[in-house]
Formats: structure tokens, C-alpha cells, sequence
């Protein structure tokens, strides 16, 4: 970003070598320092339509704009919280570029609600929304994404997960136990958190949570070979601990602490 024009000559060069659309992801602006940072003014609106216009030209139709600036001192972990996000100006950069450049809107997206909600707000200029950490924090909220954007019927989250095990379970061989479970472990830290505010989840009323909690505890049961306890009582947090029975402890508790800061 700080060269728009080595940016325009590598798309051209990628463009020219590749017979495929070419597509850009970057920030909305960046700092050097903690200290350089301020909010976006409207010479960096400038700064912005000037470098996806010469990579327009260069040869890409498609740009991914993460709304967040960056700040170049810090780490990653430290530039998904530390910069605010910005989604006005994403908003009026694909208003500016409607029906020349795509727009696709990243950062910051947790929730269908809030995705909902970011739609109704674009005035129609924004042509997609790119979402990563939350469909790793709360897989089963991806069954429903269909349904909130194109309105269309959904795969209830059982079917997934009853599918799921039942490949895990007869391809054993090709994986470690630790793949197998990091998927389950996501699943259950994801329900443990919506029964536990004692609320339904986005999908998942009390009983189906408690549904699919019995499937995926026999689930586990059939992966460790019948070496596991079980039990009548709903208790999400006791099942998240049956995967260090699976995987090794530190390998969980990186887990958890990973999904922690997603």
C-alpha cells in the first residue's frame, strides 16, 4: 500500500501470466506507530481511490478491504483490536467505485445479526462480505448464512454433525484424532456458550443443543473406543474436557486459548 504503483505492476504482471481474474486485499489505511495513528481524514480517502484506481487499471476488478487501518509496529493479534473499524468508509469507497470495481467488506464480522445488519446498511454498493475468525469461533452459525443472504432452506445443524461423525468414524485411519476432534471441540465450545447464557442460540433452541450434545458425546465415546465416561446430565463444559481424553492436553488447551483470541 505504500506503493500503489509496484501494487498496479504486480497485478499487470499477474494478469498478463495468468488467465484468471485477479483480486486485491488490503487495509483502508496505515500508520507507522501507535502514535501516527488518527482517525482517516479525507486525504486518506484520496489516498485510497487513487491506489484502487491504479490497480483498476492494471488489470483487477475486485478488491477486498479489510476496515480496519493498519498500524506497521504491531503485531497481527494486536491489529485486529487496536485500530477502530471503519465500515462508513468502506461503504462510500464501493459507492464511489459501484460498477467498476467489487467490493468486498472484511473485519470485524461475528455474528449473522451483525452481518444482517451491515447488508441493510451498504445501500446495495458492497458485493460481498469476507468473515474468518467467526466461522472458526462459531462453525454452526455457517448452516444459516445461505438462509440470511439467499433465504433458503437449511441443513439443520444435526444432519452436519451426524454426517461429520460418521465420516470421522470410518475414515480413522487417514487422520490423527486430534483433526478429527478440533472441528467437535469447536462445535461444543460454541454450544457450551449459548446454553450456558441460557438462551437459544442463532439456530438451536434448549433441545436441540441438548440433542446434539448426546451426539456428539456418543460420537467421542466411539473415537476413544468406549474408554470414556458419560452422562445423562447437560454439561458443556465437562464434554469440551472429554477431548483431552483424545488429543493431548496441551494440544486442547491451544485450542481454547487460540479460539480465545478469534
Amino acid at each position: 500500500m505504500k506503493d500503489p504503483s509496484l501494487t498496479a505492476r504486480l497485478v499487470k504482471s499477474m494478469a498478463a501470466a495468468a488467465n484468471i481474474d485477479i483480486s486485491v486485499k488490503c487495509q483502508i489505511g496505515m500508520f507507522n506507530s501507535e502514535d501516527d495513528l488518527q482517525t482517516l481524514n479525507q486525504e486518506d480517502y484520496q489516498y485510497m481511490t487513487k491506489y484502487i484506481s491504479m490497480i483498476h487499471n492494471a488489470g483487477t476488478s475486485h478488491v477486498i478491504l479489510h476496515t480496519r487501518p493498519a498500524i506497521l509496529s504491531l503485531s497481527p493479534v494486536k491489529n485486529r483490536v487496536m485500530p477502530t473499524l471503519n465500515y462508513d468508509f468502506v461503504n462510500q469507497i464501493a459507492s464511489d467505485f459501484r460498477g467498476k470495481v467489487k467490493i468486498t467488506m472484511n473485519g470485524g464480522i461475528t455474528s449473522l445479526h451483525q452481518l444482517s445488519s451491515l447488508q441493510s446498511n451498504d445501500k446495495h454498493s458492497i458485493y460481498s462480505h469476507m468473515a474468518g475468525r467467526w466461522c472458526l469461533r462459531r462453525p454452526l452459525d455457517l448452516a444459516a448464512v445461505e438462509q440470511t443472504l439467499c433465504k433458503k432452506a437449511i441443513q439443520h445443524p444435526q444432519k452436519c454433525i451426524d454426517s461429520y461423525m460418521e465420516y470421522a468414524l470410518a475414515n480413522q485411519s487417514k487422520f490423527s484424532l486430534a483433526e478429527v476432534c478440533l472441528l467437535l471441540f469447536l462445535v461444543v465450545e460454541q454450544l457450551r456458550e449459548d446454553y450456558d447464557q441460557e438462551e437459544e442460540g442463532v439456530l438451536l433452541s434448549r433441545d436441540d443443543m441438548e440433542s446434539l450434545y448426546d451426539s456428539i458425546q456418543d460420537g467421542l465415546k466411539e473415537l476413544g473406543r468406549d474408554n470414556m465416561a458419560s452422562t445423562d446430565a447437560v454439561y458443556f463444559k465437562q464434554l469440551a474436557g472429554l477431548f483431552k481424553l483424545l488429543a493431548e492436553t496441551k494440544v486442547v488447551n491451544k485450542w481454547k486459548r487460540n479460539r480465545s483470541e478469534l
